[in-house]
């Protein structure tokens, strides 16, 4: 009797082993590929480093895309690395995104991650060829393209603080114009004020004047304070002007807009010193 519960035993043991073997080869095979129809996207912002977003839509582009990244293999292992070279946001239509980081330019080994995901993928030298043919003409083509008859564009704006006058670094919009309208992301707040060319000075609490091409129906402004540990500060706006945020530093300063024809973000810094009386 013993020697059959022996049996028994140890072949109920086998049993779930092989079991828990399938199972964990199910979950490596589930983990090692990308799936994404191209048939269910609707657009992917595309970003290069900290350059404006771009936009891929046509049909064949994404197929192109989705056929690259779906061929990838998996490697469980994390990156550390340098920032990547680009950034995209896949738009579905069931209303859901995805988001993925790309090394693809130089001597980059053709690696990608899917943001959320543990682990990174590896591109094929003719995947990792032709993302990086896609992305540089994508972003090629939206630089040559006319603005006023493709891509409708809210105002500009000037700033004036500090005895300095420039423009603010326009940020993420949405704009409807002449029967055309157009959503762009753009990079994030301290990316985007790296292209500002004029770097004002200023005294806390000081006055700002801002100037748009158009009036907008609504303004807000928000004070933001990299590298502090400080939340960000919601400011009042009279007549398109408000006062420099207390404190000594550099400060972030983001600007969002209203107009009928839709809206628009914009930053600029200013380093801010504390008066002295």
């Amino acid at each position: 009797m013993n020697k059959t519960m022996l049996i028994i035993f140890t072949i109920t043991l086998l049993f779930i082993g092989l079991i828990g073997c399938g199972n964990a080869r199910t979950e490596v095979k589930q983990s090692s590929q990308i799936e994404l129809d191209a048939q269910n996207i609707v657009s992917i912002n595309l970003i290069e480093k900290d350059q404006p977003a771009t936009t891929i839509s046509e049909a064949s582009s994404l197929e192109r895309f989705v056929q690259a990244i779906t061929a990838a293999e998996y490697d469980k292992g994390q990156l550390d690395i340098a920032p990547s070279d680009y950034r995209t946001t896949v738009n579905m239509k069931e209303g859901i995104s995805y988001e993925f980081s790309f090394w693809i330019v130089g001597s980059n080994s053709g690696l990608l991650i899917k943001s959320g995901q543990t682990g990174h993928y590896r591109l094929s030298d003719i995947s990792k060829k032709d993302l990086l043919d896609l992305f540089q003409s994508t972003v090629k083509e939206d630089k040559i393209s006319p603005a006023d008859t493709t891509n409708p564009q809210p105002p500009n704006v000037q700033v004036t603080v500090g005895g300095e006058h420039f423009d603010a670094i326009q940020g993420s919009y949405c704009w409807n114009d002449n029967g055309k309208g157009v959503c762009v992301d753009m990079a994030s707040y301290d990316q985007l004020v790296t292209k500002q060319k004029v770097h004002p000075k200023a005294i806390s609490r000081d006055q700002v004047e801002l100037k748009f091409s158009y009036a907008p129906k609504e303004i807000e402004v928000v004070a933001s304070f990299p590298g502090e540990e400080r939340p960000d500060e919601a400011l009042s706006v009279e007549n398109n002007s408000f006062q420099l945020a207390a404190g000594s530093g550099k400060h972030l300063y983001i600007i969002q807009a209203r107009w009928p024809q839709g809206s628009a973000s914009y930053v600029f810094e200013v380093e801010c010193s504390v008066s002295k009386e």
